[in-house]
């Protein structure tokens, strides 16, 4: 079996949250919920820094990063046992 994997970092603290999913597709819909969490609290200033209007997990990635305001990934896991599956998750972090 196979899982995605997803973090999203907060680039002012690290602190991250962690995010399993069983497609591609599913796991950057949730890591783009989590960035549109993000800069929908943001005032006119942040607002003015975000370049076009972002709707794709590439474009919010490039947003964070390019800003230093938070980071999007993910990795592929292979799950090989009968553990529970954040037990494997958890070792890809």
């Amino acid at each position: 079996m196979k899982v995605y994997v997803g973090k999203f970092r907060y680039v002012y603290d690290g602190e991250t949250e962690v995010i399993v999913a069983t497609t591609q597709s599913r796991i950057e819909q949730e890591l783009v919920k989590r960035a549109q969490q993000y800069v929908e609290h943001f005032d006119e200033e942040d607002r003015e820094q975000m370049v076009g209007n972002p709707t794709t997990f590439d474009e919010y990635q490039q947003l964070g990063w390019d800003n230093e305001w938070y980071g999007l990934d993910w990795v592929l896991c292979n799950v090989q046992s009968d553990k529970h599956i954040l037990t494997h998750a958890m070792e890809t972090i």
